[in-house]
């Protein structure tokens, strides 16, 4: 056993104070499957300088098959000589990590007073090899910095822990001072949230964050200040371990100025180029300790990149750290740190368009769709037009559409699913352009900004164009007086959570009909005179996304080029393994599914396996940052389809949103792909279709369907 005391990194200049790792023991030890062997000692006399809060960091190299629970487990050397389990939580899951990996466990006081009192601190566990175990030691801020709680308190991906801070920890709180939540062993999307201690609701002024680095600072406000002196509050989130809360002054920090440029639209291919601008703007030189972390976007440590820098006064540097080996194809988040402050933490790509998303097509995947097509076939779509007369031009009139679509399963009634529709007047054919909306999740009853949207008639003019609202959502979820006037009364929402409707019935779940929604609008816009079938095109962001994706799949017309962005529903197994929605909602609504059954009803709805029959040319956008749709999940239909006319715009700095030129981009590459050298496709008849426009002429209601006008008695005029 070797036992070296030896700092990585240590400045202590002025009254600043930053981390510091000393390596506690360096030698290779493995742990059995069986627990029956493997361990490393500690000595306590190692850890006399620990305080609550500080982190034991265990270096794995290797994490074995063999067992169920492979884990990193900590114990300690009673003055008796027995092997003794501290009562705070000591022990660090390895299941679903790959090696390397740093596991970190957080010291409480009860923990350090134990060793204190003993011999040794054990290191030991279960299926693991390891080469070397470190502590973290990050003293608190001089001046007026207090520590008003430290401890060791995981936070789990379903939110189902918290800590409480007593209301008599703020007695000398003040306005304007940070109150910083310290964490570790931050897992994917770790979230943080502070709560009122009665009511369990949000603190005033204090939003849900997402955190990166190692601590995050709410400003106190004078109602935030009300509130902690009054009932304290709850410290709550998922996917981080809280180690110490802190109140600070914040003129006792003297950070240094960092930023951390984007490069390369933070795409590689190999190894990523991270510079890290560092500005000192004080009167004395700083050390500045650059560490980068790197993750992949499952959250499994991989490596960290260390370099240290002396910045003179007032001067400033460029910092660029790499990795040593070549990165394999994928998506990696880089937590980047100067002197405990987080620089930035974003996600970056090594070479994307070869990550290898493989489908999982069930066996039934191409009868299951084509069941749903024929059932759908067999349904009288008994399409009506209603004009929307404020938005028609000379050049468009603008119909709401109402239309039969498969029931919720196999058998009952069909449901009526709505849309938009703008028919050019000139009486010529024009390329369709079908459009498809995101989750209806930023509709609240009452709320603002409610009404969905219904485009002008001279938007788009040389486009035939329809926006179908899904069941349940957008038209189909509005009031009469939240839609743009139709004459018609309020559409509810029958559905709930669209995810979650009949979740694990294939036949019945929500995205069987939604897909065939999209499928039958289509099929609305086959039976238009104006429509130009054989220069199709589909677009739609998120949802809207996958529903394009869908709809190029199952489409009974191909289509000339598709344009999804930040789509979702790609690639479940991963999917939930990245973000915690909507995983969430699945797990609330698994039942007695296994995770291998849960996934194999999910492959039928995953646009993974729908691109596989895709040929459209296809332009498509995702977000680096998007914590929604996340790229790994956007790009697995993208990597799938059989197309190899294909552009991918990557949005570095974006989250779940498409570029600002992305509309613009589309539609330049729509119409790019226009077949001007074919006559359109004859509309299909087999459907009926009904036009209800109502206009007055010399005092009588005159109404016109198909194109033929009828007085009020339906005689035909």
């Amino acid at each position: 056993m070797k036992k070296i005391s030896l700092l990585f990194a240590m400045v202590a200049m002025c009254s600043l104070t930053w981390a510091t790792e000393t390596i506690l023991y360096l030698e290779e030890y493995t742990c059995a499957d069986d627990w029956s062997s493997g361990y490393a000692l500690v000595a306590s006399s190692d850890l006399s300088a620990a305080v609550a809060g500080d982190e034991i960091n265990v270096y794995v190299t290797a994490i074995s098959n063999g067992t169920e629970w492979p884990q990193v487990y900590l114990q300690y050397v009673d003055a008796a000589w027995n092997w003794v389990d501290f009562t705070d939580t000591h022990n660090y899951a390895l299941s679903g990590q790959t090696a390397p990996h740093k596991a970190t466990i957080a010291l409480t006081q009860a923990m350090i007073d134990n060793v204190a009192a003993g011999n040794y601190l054990v290191v030991k566990g279960a299926g693991y090899t390891a080469n070397k175990i470190t502590l973290t030691h990050t003293p608190s801020q001089t001046g007026t910095t207090q520590s008003i709680w430290s401890g060791s308190v995981v936070m789990p991906s379903n939110w189902g822990a918290w800590q409480t801070i007593e209301a008599n920890k703020f007695a000398n709180a003040q306005v304007g001072q940070l109150l910083r939540c310290r964490f570790a062993a931050l897992g994917s999307n770790a979230q943080l949230q502070l709560k009122e201690t009665t009511a369990w609701t949000e603190l005033v002024d204090a939003p849900l964050a997402f955190i990166s680095g190692r601590y995050y600072d709410y400003t106190i406000t004078a109602d935030m200040l009300a509130e902690l002196q009054a009932r304290g509050v709850i410290v709550s989130g998922c996917n981080y371990t809280l180690t110490e809360v802190l109140l600070i002054n914040p003129a006792d920090l003297k950070p240094l100025t960092l930023s951390v440029p984007v490069t390369n639209d933070w795409v590689f291919t190999a190894k990523p180029s991270i510079t890290i601008h560092v500005e000192n703007p004080y009167e004395e030189a700083v050390t500045a300790d650059v560490e980068v972390e790197i993750a992949t976007d499952k959250a499994a440590a991989l490596d960290t990149l260390f370099l240290t820098r002396t910045i003179a006064a007032g001067a400033s540097e460029n910092i660029v750290l790499t990795t040593e080996s070549d990165l394999a194809a994928g998506f990696y988040k880089a937590t980047c740190i100067v002197n405990d402050d987080l620089a930035r933490a974003f996600v970056f790509g090594i070479n994307p368009t070869a990550i290898v998303s493989a489908p999982d097509k069930q066996s039934d995947f191409d009868s299951f769709w084509a069941t749903a097509k024929a059932q759908l076939a067999a349904i009288d779509m008994n399409a009506t037009l209603t004009e929307i007369t404020a938005k028609s031009t000379a050049a468009r009139k603008v119909y709401l559409v109402e239309m039969n679509s498969v029931p919720d399963g196999l058998t009952g009634e069909p449901v009526v699913v709505r849309g938009y529709y703008c028919e050019p007047q000139d009486g010529q054919q024009h390329p369709v352009i079908m459009h498809y909306m995101g989750y209806d999740s930023g509709y609240r009853p009452g709320g603002q900004d409610v009404k969905p949207y219904c485009p002008s008639g001279d938007a788009e003019p040389n486009y035939a164009e329809f926006y179908l609202s899904t069941r349940g959502q957008y038209i189909n979820n509005r009031a009469a007086g939240e839609r743009e006037p139709d004459g018609k009364g309020d559409f509810v929402n029958t559905y709930g959570d669209w995810f979650a409707f009949n979740f694990g019935d294939k036949d019945s779940y929500y995205y069987r009909g939604a897909f065939m929604d999209c499928v039958q609008a289509i099929r609305f816009m086959a039976t238009r005179s104006t429509s130009d079938m054989r220069n199709l095109f589909a677009e739609g962001q998120s949802q809207g996304g996958a529903f394009t994706y869908a709809a190029a799949s199952l489409s009974d017309y191909p289509m000339r080029a598709i344009a999804p962005g930040i789509a979702f529903l790609g690639d479940f197994p991963d999917y939930f393994q990245i973000t915690n929605w909507p995983a969430e909602v699945a797990r609330a609504n698994q039942g007695t599914m296994t995770d291998a059954e849960m996934f194999a009803f999910l492959s039928y709805f995953d646009t993974k396996n729908l691109a596989t029959s895709i040929s459209a040319a296809t332009i498509a956008c995702i977000g680096l940052q998007d914590n929604v749709c996340p790229p790994h999940t956007n790009i697995a239909p993208y990597n799938n389809l059989l197309s190899t006319d294909k552009e991918l715009i990557y949005n570095p700095e974006l989250m779940h949103q498409a570029g600002a030129t992305w509309y613009s981009d589309m539609m330049a590459f729509f119409a790019a792909h226009i077949d001007n050298t074919t006559t359109g496709i004859n509309p299909v008849s087999n459907q009926s279709s009904a036009v209800s426009e109502k206009f007055f002429r010399d005092g009588q209601v005159i109404i016109v369907r198909n194109k033929k006008m009828y007085n009020a008695l339906g005689q035909q005029l």
